[in-house]
């Protein structure tokens, strides 16, 4: 039976998610450790210092199967997952993993940056907009303790606490998200074929958030698109050599598309004018998917 959770977010608002959020061992994510991301690494992380590391983690990469057309539909990065897929497809369920992980790398960076209410805003959208909806298929798969480290870093963040908790919080959501990836669905895809089409799919959502983002002065939908541009990029850095030995093609197209989504998304202020073109951007975004859809 499923218990009714208020996110509180801000003065009046909340969002009201199903999740079962309870109960579950933490014991396996524990034992997952996923490599720290440094600033440097990453030229779009920015959240105002000029050295030292940051708490972005990699979700290792894993095995594979048969990848579908994972992240369709809908306007913009925000499209919604399709859960009754993502049952069966592992580029589908990997998607599903990677936005709610894009929320929580766009959140983590706008505390850091002193943008606490967005920030606690991301991590509430990436457990009520796409953890709820996939739940059912998590506890299918077994997936123990991704609701708890989800609900706590969203308490953290809501509660404004210090950044260190906040991040520590974050830290338990990523390595949570590499467990869950280990639990994917299986089939007979390569598994560098697997996560390439993760990386497009997160690609191409973040060149159509880019156009959204260009329409509006809030800074949320441009967090969103830098949230998915993280996430493409560390889930490439996690199989970009298997994919080169692979198939080389795939690996320059993902790689040049990477390139524009870096300047798109220099960091959490948000840019005073657009640093690429869009038209130029989803077309890279959509010769990465091509490419990708291509490759055996």
């Amino acid at each position: 039976m499923r218990t009714r959770t208020k996110i509180w977010i801000g003065i009046g608002a909340f969002v009201v998610a199903g999740s079962t959020v309870s109960g579950a061992s933490a014991g396996t994510a524990d034992r997952i450790v996923a490599p720290e991301v440094r600033a440097q690494d990453w030229p779009l992380i920015d959240s105002g210092r000029k050295t030292g590391s940051h708490p972005f983690v990699l979700a290792q990469a894993r095995g594979g199967g048969e990848g579908g057309e994972g992240g369709e539909g809908g306007e913009g990065g925000e499209a919604g997952i399709n859960v009754a897929a993502a049952a069966s497809d592992p580029v589908e369920y990997g998607v599903a993993l990677q936005v709610i992980a894009a929320h929580f790398y766009a959140g983590l960076a706008a505390y850091e940056a002193k943008e606490q209410e967005a920030g606690a805003q991301m991590f509430a959208h990436g457990l009520s907009e796409v953890y709820v909806e996939m739940e059912d298929v998590f506890r299918q798969r077994g997936v123990k303790g991704l609701g708890e480290a989800l609900q706590a870093a969203v308490d953290a963040a809501v509660a404004k606490a210090k950044v260190a908790e906040v991040r520590k919080r974050a830290r338990a959501v990523f390595t949570a998200i590499a467990a869950a990836d280990r639990m994917h669905p299986v089939s007979k895809m390569p598994a560098a074929i697997v996560k390439a089409r993760i990386v497009a799919e997160l690609i191409d959502r973040t060149a159509a958030q880019y156009g959204v983002a260009g329409k509006s002065t809030e800074l949320e939908p441009y967090l969103d698109g830098l949230g998915f541009a993280i996430a493409a990029r560390t889930e490439a850095d996690t199989a970009m050599a298997w994919i080169r030995r692979r198939d080389m093609k795939v690996a320059e197209s993902l790689s040049s598309a990477l390139k524009i989504a870096a300047r798109a998304y220099p960091g959490v202020t948000r840019p005073k004018t657009p640093p690429v073109d869009e038209a130029k951007f989803l077309a890279a975004a959509s010769a990465a998917k091509l490419a990708v859809s291509a490759a055996r």
